[in-house]
């Protein structure tokens, strides 16, 4: 039986893309006047360790695309059992690349 993954190697290894976003950010002020401020933020294109597919995240330390799929990682590694995904034929350079170009990652 294979070796399980930990949490850690599953954070590093499905990201497959990052950016930097401009994003605008409202603070109100006690007398009512909105102040506006221009923040960058990292977002990350992962892929799914349960099903497959693409997602974007602004979070790091994230391997499934929705809760579903985390309930149902957890559940496999209870039970002894490593992701369903093959990131190593998932990430190549020939998979990836028209998953990067429709998300306009670099």
């Amino acid at each position: 039986m294979n070796k399980n993954l930990t949490i850690d190697e599953m954070n590093r290894s499905n990201i497959i893309g990052v950016k930097i976003v401009d994003e605008k950010r409202n603070y109100n002020q006690t007398l009512g006047s909105a102040q506006v401020k221009t923040i960058k933020r990292t977002q990350y294109l992962k892929i799914c360790w349960f099903c497959g597919s693409p997602y974007e995240s602004n979070k790091y330390n994230t391997y499934a695309c929705s809760a579903r799929c985390v309930q149902n990682l957890i559940y496999a590694r209870k039970n002894g059992f490593n992701a369903p995904a093959r990131m190593d034929k998932l990430t190549k350079e020939k998979n990836i690349r028209v998953i990067i170009d429709k998300y306009g990652y670099y």
